[in-house]
Parts: structure tokens; sequence; C-alpha cells
């Protein structure tokens, strides 16, 4: 049973069910991966959960996170499973472009994808007498297609001075004809960059002073999207708002631990459910709610997944035999090898070491202690899995819900919408906030 999203759905019935639940379980991703053995985190998995997952096969194993139960599996599993399904949530599904990968030279299927449902998307909700601002425009492929599909002006804004430069080199070439409609400048957004980039636009676009714009943004990392939601509520020729989020974890911290966080929780509906509880908004459950989705999981093979939990059942290993002030990198002349630590190697203050006998020694009590480690490390991935869209909700729908009440605070009207791009196999960056005042009152 999963819930619905749309305009009546119940952000503060919600919150206080998904944190009380995330929060009874934090200790599946509270942790960073390359911490699980040190901090213990394998032998808080359930004996009775262990053994139900080894007993499923590749197929039941890769359905788990879809939804399936198997009613031969422990009560206490198929309890943590149901509670966690019935706290999923469905979203309005956006399937709008039938292009392929040789529609942009040089771009690969998924940002293609990305690329062109995104136009499709913005030409449903804009029309050609608005200024689009493309939000981190990088090399300019969303900026450039909506120009070249549908004929938009856009100015593309981007802090990588390497980028805006490589977008013009790339119009020149590519799109020379787009020159007047088309622009790519170096800007920091800040919350307060609106007035600039207004007078920007006039500059470079001629558009007139009054002009209506929408914000759009295809790679709308860590704060950016919600400092474009700031922008759309306080300025009122920010008219629209079509922004895909992505990349949480990179939210800017307020403090040295990364335990608490600038943008999360916006709204004050969040903040209330998680004041309930033990804060586990760190940035593991940041970086798990932008990781693979259960749709890219479902389609895994045995042999991947066993890989899979090798390699991160070793690097956790690494992780614990460490001292202080020591770290791991890959040794790229033996990263084929079958000895692990032949495959990576210990630097101190950027130098290379070789490993130690206490190394070593370290190394053969912890595999002592978990025979079994590499399946135990698929089987805490299976269960993150399970968690991954949880924690991405409980990040997406904070926003909306701020959107919703900050707008009525203002006495604004807006249309909110939180949309689904079709294909999370194919990019797990699918989700779309979109967002229209009224321009009528």
């Amino acid at each position: 049973m999963t819930v619905k999203f749309n305009s009546e759905f119940n952000f503060v019935t919600y919150f206080n069910e998904s944190v009380a639940f995330l929060s009874q379980h934090s200790w599946i991703f509270e942790q960073s991966n390359t911490k699980f053995v040190q901090n213990g985190t394998l032998d808080r998995i359930p004996a009775e959960w262990s053994a139900d997952l080894e007993s499923a096969s590749n197929d039941e194993f890769n359905k788990i996170p879809l939804g399936y139960l198997n009613e031969n599996w422990s009560h206490s599993f198929r309890q943590f499973l149901q509670s966690c399904f019935g706290l999923y949530v469905n979203y309005e599904l956006f399937s709008g472009s039938k292009e392929t990968r040789a529609t942009l030279k040089g771009v690969g299927p998924k940002k293609m994808h990305e690329i062109s449902n995104l136009t499709a998307l913005i030409k449903d909700v804009c029309s050609q007498d608005e200024i689009l601002l493309d939000f981190g425009s990088g090399l300019g492929y969303l900026s450039q297609n909506l120009n070249q599909k549908h004929d938009f002006k856009v100015l593309g804004i981007e802090g990588d001075e390497y980028r805006v430069q490589t977008s013009i080199q790339r119009q020149q070439q590519l799109f020379p004809n787009s020159t007047s409609k088309v622009k790519f400048v170096q800007h920091f957004i800040e919350t307060d960059s609106f007035e600039l980039i207004q007078q920007t636009a006039v500059a470079k676009l001629g558009n007139s002073i009054d002009q209506n714009y929408t914000i759009i943004g295809l790679h709308s990392c860590a704060d950016l999207s919600i400092t474009a939601i700031k922008m759309f509520l306080t300025h009122k020729p920010v008219t629209k708002l079509v922004i895909m989020p992505c990349c949480y974890h990179k939210l800017k911290p307020e403090n040295e631990e990364c335990t608490s966080f600038s943008n999360i929780p916006l709204s004050d509906q969040l903040r209330d459910a998680i004041a309930q509880f033990p804060n586990f908004l760190g940035r593991p459950f940041l970086r798990l709610g932008c990781q693979q989705t259960s749709a890219r999981w479902a389609n895994l093979t045995e042999h991947e997944h066993e890989t899979h939990g090798k390699a991160m059942f070793e690097r956790s290993l690494l992780e614990a035999i460490l001292s202080e002030g020591e770290t791991v990198t890959v040794n790229k002349a033996n990263r084929n090898s079958r000895d692990v630590l032949e495959r990576l190697t210990v630097q101190r203050e950027g130098q290379d070491w070789s490993w130690s006998d206490e190394h070593r020694e370290k190394l053969e009590i912890w595999m002592e202690k978990y025979p079994q480690g590499s399946e135990l490390a698929a089987y805490l991935t299976c269960l993150q899995t399970c968690l991954q869209s949880l924690c991405e909700n409980l990040i997406l729908l904070d926003r909306m819900c701020y959107l919703k009440a900050k707008s009525s605070k203002r006495d604004l009207t807006i249309r909110t919408d939180l949309i689904k791009l079709s294909n999370d196999h194919l990019s797990p960056r699918c989700f779309v906030i979109v967002a229209e005042k009224n321009t009528n009152q």
C-alpha cells in the first residue's frame, strides 16, 4: 500500500510516520559505508533477517526494494518491509520525449534521457514569451536543446568559468544561429542574485525590464534548488519554477560533524517531526537519498551483487584497520590483484606507505569476526535500497511543504507539483519540482 502525492497530500501525517520509522531503523544508514565494520553495523542486522535474505533467490533479492514479500520469511522482517512499503509514495509520471542518444552529439543515453524529458516538460509548462533562467547550466546542453527544439530564449547561469567558455565555444561551433537567443554567463547564484540576473537578461537578450521569468535547472546540486525556490517565492517576475534537484549530500553543513544543515529541514512541519527523535539527518542519510534507486537495483545479477558486497566489505575492513591520520587510495598498478592490501595503498600526510604487520594483524581479526562479511554487506545494501526512496521523499517533500507554507504566508496562489520523469532505471535523477504563480492576482 503506497501513498499518492497530490494537492491533498497530508505532509504532517507523512512526516510523523516516516520520521518515526526512519529513526527506528537509522542504524541501517546513519554511518558512512566505509565505516560500517568498525561501527558494528553488521552486528545490528537481526539474525532472522540475514537468514531470510540468504534464503532468497536472486530474483527475490532484486524485487525486495520493489515491494516483494515472501510469506515464509520471519515476522520481524516482513513487518519491517510492510512498514517501509507503506511509506512509499506514488508520483505523477511524465514521459513526453522519444529522443534518442543521437539527438545531441557526444551525449550519452543517461544525460540524453534527462535533457530530452526535462525539455519536453518545460515546453508543457512554459511559453515562448518567457525568459528561461537555466540555473547551473553546465556545458549548455539543456539551454541549447530548449532553443533548438522550441525556440526559447535562455540565459544560462553557471558558476564555473571554464564551463561557461566551453558552452560559448560549443554554441559557436554547433548552434551559431542561437547566439541572439541563448546567452551564457558566469555567476555564483545566491538568494539575493535576482536583480543582477534580471539586469543581465535585459542586457544580453534585449527583453524588457517587466519580463516574466521561469527558473529551470537540470543539475540543481545541493543548495541551488533551495535558492531557486526562495527566489521564486520572493520575486514577482519569477512566475514559474521547473527544477531538478540532485546531490543532496552536498548541502552546506552548519557544523564540522555534518550533522546539521542549513536547508534541511526547511519546513516547520518536518522540523517539528524531527524534534521528537534523535537527529538522523546527517550526510549518510542525504547520500542515501541520491543513491541508486530500486529500479536500478532490480536488474543486478547474482555475480554483480557478490562483487559489490565484496568490494563494500573490503573497503570498510581497511577503514577499520587504519590508524589516526591514515587514509586509503587505489593502487593503480595492482588494482586487479586478489589481495585487498595490494589493490589499495595506505597514505600518511599524502605519502604512500607499506602496510605494516599491525595492519595485517588487525585485518585478520576483523576477517575472523566476519567470515560472511561480503554477504552481510550485500544484505545491508539491500536494506539501504529499501530505504532510499523514503530518504529522498523526506528531502523533496520537505521542499514542497515549504513552498506551500511560504506561498500561503505571502498570500501567493501557486500551483505546485512534484513530477517523476520516467525510467529511473536509466537515471536516478528523475524528480522535478514544478511551481507556477497565479499571475492574475
